[in-house]
């Protein structure tokens, strides 16, 4: 079977999205799937051949460099082995934050002309067999650029990365500087202007799911949504990773934590990265709320930010008095530290989404607190603490006290939390399920005579 994936953003990079994107495509190609791969062009970010080694400096470029010099081996990786398309580099975005940005219309129509020239081009027998797409750009991006062809489409699969519905407003919240601070006095709960935005969002999601012709959702929410509004193939498979206690370099968490100067399993680990939308005002909150608010906590076991950037914790720090934050070279060094942690952090709020920092704890057999139970499959005092998103700073704050003072708790969630990986997350049986569902989608399309993008369902 031939697979194209296609990404709205810059690839490989170290984000969420990249590295389910990435992991999706290497667990197809090992049950035998031919893969190609189409992203954003590299643009003003610099790819390994044009910078061997890390300049000094700050900016996009230092970060671009770190991921190539110090993670050469996980670059070539997400790499080796694919036919990599790109989008002209004078089309990339400068930036790449996850949400909306003034470079993303012109990457967007990047990818619609280079999708068009790729299905265009290919010979009957060597036709893409369906295209995976990659969050609700890239799925935009490819239904248009189907629409503009006259010759045989192949079956749009959406993989669902998040609702908008729930989350465009949340790009809204956190520091435009260094602070958090509202500037424009917008917040998830209240104002027209966010009201409007998941409105939109909503209605964005909608369209989506009656014009794709077949969908993957990661999360409970996202999957009531696509039942409700496609009438095509589809179903939940939770993102995959591959199991790093199998691998051949062994981690080696309690030296990873120590060369911190951590204490293993005697501190809680933020991992993931530092958009608005991850609403870190509540982990700083909380912070303040443990190191002596109205409860005189005190402070305890530190509360540790980590990032593979340096623009980020040199950015961010002085904004989160309390927190400890740590530069991460590369994806191993971040999977021991996490696997040294006594609990995770998840601080998002919004539904719709999956943490891939959430896969990669619980596959180190670390557990999470975070604010949904069933959204990903966590379960409360199981292999988890669950926080009230009605009063997060608060929750959030005792939970992290709570499992401090409690090791037989701290162990036990533990547990579960690698019960949890091995039961939904190993790549395995995900691409299988990935396969069997494309099949499906094809023999629906097939039968149905229509083409992509143009039935509205």
């Amino acid at each position: 079977m031939r697979l194209l994936l296609v990404g709205a953003f810059p690839y490989p990079q170290h984000h969420g999205s990249q590295i389910y994107f990435q992991e999706q495509a290497i667990a197809l190609r090992a049950r035998g799937a031919e893969i190609s791969l189409l992203t954003y062009g590299a643009g003003k970010t610099p790819r390994a051949e044009n910078t061997p080694h890390p300049p000094d400096g700050s900016g996009p470029e230092a970060d671009d460099a770190r991921w190539i010099g110090a993670r050469a081996g996980e670059y070539w990786r997400a790499i080796d082995g694919f036919d990599l398309l790109t989008t002209p580099k004078w089309m990339a975005p400068s930036s790449i934050r996850s949400g909306p940005s003034p470079g993303k219309p012109l990457a967007d129509f990047g990818l619609v002309m280079t999708l068009r020239n790729a299905v265009a081009s290919m010979s009957r027998h060597a036709a893409f067999d369906a295209i995976l797409t990659h969050n609700a750009e890239a799925t935009g991006a490819t239904l248009a650029a189907l629409r503009m062809l006259r010759v045989p489409k192949p079956p749009v699969v959406y993989c669902v990365h998040t609702l908008l519905g729930k989350e465009l407003s949340a790009y809204l919240r956190g520091p435009k500087t260094n602070g958090f601070l509202d500037r424009l006095g917008l917040t998830r709960a209240t104002g027209r202007p966010t009201r409007s935005l998941d409105r939109f969002g909503r209605e964005i999601d909608q369209w989506l799911a009656r014009r794709s012709d077949g969908w993957i959702s990661l999360t409970r929410s996202s999957n009531r949504v696509m039942r409700q509004f496609s009438k095509r193939p589809g179903t939940m498979i939770p993102p995959a990773l591959p199991d790093p206690l199998a691998g051949e370099t062994a981690l080696d968490p309690v030296r990873t934590a120590r060369q911190h100067g951590l204490e293993p399993g005697r501190f809680f680990l933020y991992s993931g990265n530092l958009d608005a939308y991850q609403e870190l005002d509540i982990l700083a909150a909380a912070v303040r709320e443990r190191r002596g608010g109205s409860r005189g906590m005190g402070g305890g076991m530190p509360v540790v930010l980590a990032s593979h950037s340096p623009r980020s914790v040199a950015g961010w720090a002085e904004a989160m008095p309390g927190v400890d934050f740590r530069l991460v070279e590369s994806a191993a060094e971040m999977q021991a530290l996490l696997a040294a942690a006594r609990a995770s952090l998840l601080m998002r709020r919004a539904e719709g989404g999956f943490p891939i920092k959430l896969v990669n704890s619980l596959a180190v057999g670390t557990p999470a607190i975070a604010f949904h139970e069933g959204e990903w499959g966590l379960e409360h005092e199981r292999n988890s603490l669950i926080c009230s998103p009605d009063q997060p700073v608060e929750s959030m704050a005792a939970a992290i006290d709570r499992l401090e003072h409690d090791d037989v708790l701290a162990a036990r969630l533990a547990a579960g939390a690698r019960a949890l990986y091995l039961e939904n997350h190993q790549p395995e049986p995900a691409a299988k399920q990935v396969l069997d569902l494309v099949h499906e989608i094809r023999h629906f399309h097939a039968g149905r005579g229509v083409d992509s993008g143009v039935d509205s369902g």
